[in-house]
């Protein structure tokens, strides 16, 4: 190697070390993040820990393996179940009423009295069923 290819990996190596102060300076929250929740409020786990515990719940060292293993073919189950209601072609579903959410504002009515603003919610829409077989008649 020469002096000019030392020279060059030399000021590569201090211009990227340099970086870090001014990343520190950018960005001064910490990468390491630390849960600080209470007992009473959840847990700090990372979210695929927190998939498998809400899959298979969470493995608990007071449960027998027998018991616990159950309760994984139970809860596999009713996965396996919604999936399946999921997956069909042709499942009958109920669509929601459509309701409009209206505001009054405050208004002095014909007595000198006044009104203050308030919601009145309107149904639109009636719920009904879709994807259905059997067609209404009017």
């Amino acid at each position: 190697m020469n002096w000019r290819s030392i020279l060059l990996l030399l000021t590569m190596v201090s211009v990227l070390s340099a970086c870090a102060p001014v990343g520190r300076a950018l960005n001064p929250y910490e990468e390491n993040f630390r849960c600080r929740a209470k007992d009473d409020t959840g847990k700090c786990i990372d979210t695929p820990s927190a998939y498998e515990e809400a899959r298979h719940g969470s493995s608990l060292p007071g449960k027998a393996p027998l018991v616990r293993d159950l309760e994984i073919e139970v809860s596999e189950k009713r996965y396996k179940t919604v999936a399946d209601l999921l997956s069909e072609e042709k499942a009958p579903i109920l669509e929601p009423p459509k309701v409009v959410r209206v505001l009054f504002l405050p208004y002095k009515g014909a007595r000198e009295e006044l009104f203050m603003s308030r919601y009145v919610y309107l149904k639109v829409k009636e719920s009904s069923w879709i994807l259905t077989d059997v067609e209404e008649k009017k």
